[in-house]
């Protein structure tokens, strides 16, 4: 008898990789890196369709895990190319100034230039003393909705400098899904 023979299942249309292990005391759940591949290790006396429940019951910690994986994949990708700036600062620059004309009435303020850079380490930032907003080029490869919380978020910074309890209230009057929007945006910066 082998130490492990390893099978495909399929869960729920989804095909599920199963390595079964003499020695094994407990079923595992791996979501695998590169493409989210879901990996079941289980004991050898596991049956599939125990397997199959196990599987069914974790589908939002699989999706929550699957997302993480394919994120964390695509910041690993590297720098982007000079290609990849010059086409990402086009749709920007293309997309920030009907934003902020849409926006800074409604807020009661008056930005002054706008740039767009390729930075490593934020979003975007606002010079409270000028008004000059910079906004981040990587931003058009996100969701448009993550563009605009940006341009928002920047914005809010000439009411209020802070991040503080202030500047919270403001972003939840003008933006109230805000928080939503800025999780989809944490670590994925690519240097």
């Amino acid at each position: 008898m082998p130490h492990s023979v390893s099978t495909v299942l399929e869960v729920d249309g989804e095909r599920v990789r199963v390595i079964r292990r003499r020695n094994q005391r407990r079923a595992y759940i791996r979501v695998k890196a590169p493409d989210g591949c879901v990996e079941v290790s289980a004991p050898w006396h596991v049956a599939d369709a125990e397997i199959k429940r196990l599987v069914s019951a974790h589908a939002d910690w699989i999706k929550r895990q699957r997302f993480h994986v394919v994120e964390g994949e695509k910041s690993r990708l590297g720098a982007p190319t000079p290609e990849e700036i010059a086409e990402w600062r086009a749709v920007v620059a293309a997309f920030v100034p009907a934003l902020v004309e849409r926006w800074a009435p409604v807020m009661g303020v008056k930005p002054g230039k706008l740039a767009y850079r390729n930075m490593v380490s934020r979003w975007g930032s606002c010079n409270v003393k000028t008004g000059r907003i910079c906004i981040n080029v990587q931003l058009a490869a996100h969701p448009p909705e993550c563009l605009e919380y940006v341009v928002v978020h920047e914005l809010c910074h000439l009411l209020e400098a802070s991040h503080g309890p202030r500047f919270k209230s403001l972003m939840d009057t003008f933006l109230p899904d805000w928080r939503s929007r800025e999780a989809k945006l944490r670590g994925d910066i690519r240097r």
